[in-house]
């Protein structure tokens, strides 16, 4: 029986990574505008902002810890 999901190789991981951060930056710049347009226009934040801000938390919460994971002391191959 054929698989349907296979494990992805290193370029096709980097490429899925380059296309997901592609997709989220744009998703944060068309959220940043809509929102900045809604505001001028009516003088209120719109409900999308919540989405705007948690996005970025996450993002950058992940960024943070992961970051903090991968360069702790003692990790590394050199000792």
């Amino acid at each position: 029986m054929k698989r349907i999901f296979t494990k992805a190789d290193e370029m096709e991981l980097a490429v899925n990574y380059k296309a997901a951060r592609n997709a989220f930056v744009f998703l944060e710049v068309m959220l940043a505008v809509y929102c900045l347009i809604y505001r001028l226009k009516t003088g209120e934040l719109p409900w999308v902002w919540l989405i705007f801000i948690g996005s970025g938390v996450v993002f950058w919460g992940t960024k943070s810890i992961e970051t903090k994971r991968l360069t702790a002391p003692g990790d590394s191959d050199e000792e």
